[in-house]
């Protein structure tokens, strides 16, 4: 396939017959949301992720604006950084998704800004995610997406695209709102880009679907999204990753990490080709 790059070929169909073998009831797939679902690009310029959209919108303040642009240039150095230990990254995105929840409360932030994102409909999907979610419904493989972004806005968008399926589960940053519908910060721990990891899902519905499948499928964009499995045991786990941008300054690194690489923004279909042939 165009756009797709596999380093190590021999350990890849390794992987890969390993999970056929034991067929889909042993199987699970993890998913990062933002520029993993959904597109990194369209025209030439990057989308919004899910918590862009509040900024980008025009919902709140100029000077809310100011100070979230103004957090983005202190943190993202750190977050793209390949050099920084685990703990040095987690404690830097920690400090950066917190003074954001803070601005948020802050301003006002309400639920009427989220129900208007949600209809604006500006939210785009990779071409090919909905049969990805089609396909993992039709053979009843639980589907973990997993995000640093806004739960209410990924969850209520899939509810509106009717794509929500009894399969999937969300682990993301919910907003915790008081009776005006006011936010008041966020109602669990705070997932960032370096802190996702399985061990979230223990003691929740989805963990009862998935206790029992030893195998997983891993799709994201990022370094920090490689751990989305950690802390759970696998048999097989194969790891497929979006590499959007910046290909010959991150590709080693990233081919380090991930088995497949799928380049230059593409569309789903290498991953449902895989469910499919699973």
């Amino acid at each position: 396939m165009k756009n797709i790059l596999i380093k190590n070929k021999k350990a890849f169909e390794q992987k890969l017959n390993k999970i056929k073998l034991d067929g889909v009831d042993n199987l699970h797939v993890i998913a990062d949301f933002d520029k993993t679902l959904t597109k990194a690009i369209v025209k030439g310029q990057k989308t919004h992720t899910s918590i862009a959209q509040i900024r980008e919108g025009g919902y709140l303040s100029e000077d809310y604006v100011k100070k979230s642009f103004a957090l983005y240039d202190k943190y993202h150095p750190f977050e793209i950084n390949h050099k920084l230990s685990d703990e040095e990254k987690d404690r830097k995105m920690m400090e950066w998704w917190s003074r954001h929840i803070m601005l948020l409360v802050e301003e006002g932030m309400n639920q009427k800004v989220v129900e208007d994102i949600i209809k604006k409909k500006r939210i785009l999907l990779r071409k090919g995610a909905e049969d990805f979610f089609k396909k993992l419904h039709e053979k009843n493989i639980p589907l973990l997406i997993f995000s640093a972004g806004v739960g209410d806005i990924i969850k209520g968008y899939l509810e509106s695209e009717g794509l929500l399926y009894d399969n999937m589960h969300i682990i993301s940053n919910f907003f915790d709102y008081d009776k005006k519908g006011t936010v008041m910060g966020y109602k669990s721990k705070i997932i960032h880009a370096f802190n996702k990891d399985e061990f979230a899902i223990k003691g929740t519905i989805y963990f009862d679907m998935i206790k029992q499948r030893k195998n997983v499928i891993l799709i994201g964009d990022s370094l920090g999204d490689i751990d989305m499995a950690k802390g759970i045991e696998h048999k097989a786990m194969l790891k497929i990753g979006f590499l959007n941008k910046d290909i010959e300054k991150n590709k080693d690194v990233y081919e380090r990490k991930y088995d497949a690489l799928i380049l230059n923004d593409g569309p789903m279909d290498f991953v449902v080709s895989l469910i499919k042939s699973i």
